[in-house]
């Protein structure tokens, strides 16, 4: 057990287990929907056109280019030639691998050297602090507007938008690992341009379904490109090969790019095409829900499902981190997340199968899976049902005074053998109810047994027969 994780070795027997177990989920999955059958051309079609509607064109590229020229010189206004020298600004995210949409934000960090010690948090913090300072600055001079220090977040950053170009940017500091684990995922999307275009359209599809936020403990971006990624490693044959083989000579870039020319130079076996992918990306996932708190982990390394568990509790899913295998990169998926993420999937399935039918057409897709829904609020629970009053005629009876039934105004007096009298109370239930006329303390009573029998003669005995009509 890792004492700073808290996660537990893959279990190589569990592993084993687990993976039957998706291996007959996905099956059946796949019997059941009868994949094969379909003619998928028409939802090929479908996908390429929402593929080139939200891929970047050449301005997008520029545009972020021009934003990070633009924070360099914000650091060498802050800097300067100082002897601890200038900072390197260097992008990560989505940007960095390639899988950005035109409104994307950009991702940069703040790296003081090439070192592999992490600055202390409360550095970081005061780093951040300059450059928001400088920022704000720059706010009435109209090159930025919208700073915001996010200094408690886990990876604390200050975000702001650059009026320039229009790019919203999140700086944080010393995020190397982050910057690494971008280059390897643009190296290795070289491999096959399915893994791009892939990644673009459920993002695209996540973002529409409020899916893709860690702060609504949904998927962050790069739990989704990971899924991806494992989801064309499973494939038979392999789309992309387990990361490990590309890890053989270490993880620095140079090295990882030299092993992917290995895979780029084969000739490329599997010709699945990207419906077919997509359809089973969502299939798959959907065939796998119950996994998930059996241990179920996607390992990148191995490309292969396996077993391993995170001690914090609910956890919703568990994609291992490529780089740092203790961490899970999607664990700001909780229960509800998690629950949320299976709801749009279970839908986008039944949406896909219905144009794969021929219940709705092309335009009618592009909708239900890319277009943000607006959300509708569930209708307000109805009332609760007033309560049942029972209303009983009861012939006219003489008033009797309340002076007769002292200590019994809030009770319900009693026979002697237990049998109740009626006392009418107010809707409350608390106080009788004053009957009518100049004595404002009597009261109504039932009228009085028939003049025979045991029920006659206890009521004499409590009452007096002077209360007889």
């Amino acid at each position: 057990m890792d004492s700073r994780s808290g996660v537990a070795e893959e279990n190589t027997v569990s592993s084993k287990g687990i993976r039957k177990k998706v291996k007959n989920s996905e099956s059946v999955a796949l019997q059941r929907y009868k994949i094969d059958t379909y003619n998928l051309v028409d939802l090929d079609k479908v996908l390429n056109d929402v593929y080139c509607s939200c891929r970047p064109v050449s301005a997008d590229y520029e545009a972020r280019k021009d934003t990070l020229k633009h924070i360099n010189a914000l650091a060498f206004d802050i800097y300067g030639d100082s002897k601890g020298g200038r900072p390197v600004l260097k992008a990560y995210g989505s940007f960095a691998m390639d899988m950005f949409f035109a409104r994307s934000d950009l991702d940069v960090s703040i790296n003081f050297g090439d070192g592999v010690s992490e600055l202390p948090r409360d550095s970081k913090l005061q780093i951040l602090e300059r450059f928001a300072e400088k920022l704000r600055s720059l706010q009435g001079e109209g090159h930025v507007r919208n700073v915001v220090s996010i200094l408690s977040a886990r990876v604390p950053i200050v975000r702001f938008l650059d009026q320039r170009t229009s790019v919203e940017c999140d700086l944080a500091v010393d995020s190397k690992e982050s910057v690494l684990n971008s280059r390897i995922i643009q190296i290795i999307s070289q491999i096959d341009d399915r893994f791009q275009k892939l990644c673009l359209l459920i993002k695209h599809w996540a973002k529409a379904h409020d899916v893709n936020s860690a702060l609504r403990n949904t998927l962050n971006s790069i739990s989704i490109t990971l899924l991806v990624a494992h989801h064309l490693q499973s494939q038979d044959p392999p789309i992309l090969p387990p990361f490990s083989l590309l890890f053989k000579d270490g993880v620095d870039p140079p090295n990882v790019e030299k092993r992917t020319q290995e895979f780029l130079n084969r000739e490329k076996r599997n010709k699945e095409s990207l419906g077919r992918l997509f359809v089973t990306f969502f299939v798959k996932l959907q065939s796998v829900e119950f996994l998930w708190r059996q241990g179920l982990c996607v390992s990148l390394r191995s490309g292969l499902w396996i077993s391993k568990r995170w001690r914090r509790a609910g956890v919703g899913i568990n994609v291992e981190d490529f780089l740092d295998v203790s961490q899970n990169v999607a664990r700001v998926v909780n229960d509800r997340g998690a629950k949320k993420i299976y709801s749009s999937i279970n839908q986008t399935v039944e949406e896909l199968f219905e144009f794969l039918n021929g219940k709705i057409d092309g335009a009618h897709l592009k909708d239900k899976l890319f277009v943000p829904q607006p959300l509708v609020e569930p209708p307000p629970p109805p009332p609760p049902p007033a309560p049942q009053v029972e209303v009983y005629h009861q012939p006219p009876h003489h008033i009797y005074r309340c002076d007769e039934f002292k200590g019994h105004h809030n009770k319900r007096p009693r026979f002697g053998n237990g049998d109740h009298i009626t006392v009418r109370h107010r809707h409350g239930g608390e106080e009788p109810i004053h009957a009518a006329g100049d004595d404002s303390h009597a009261i109504d009573l039932p009228p009085p047994p028939p003049p025979f029998g045991r029920v006659y003669r206890i009521y004499c005995d409590k009452f007096g027969p002077q209360n007889l009509p």
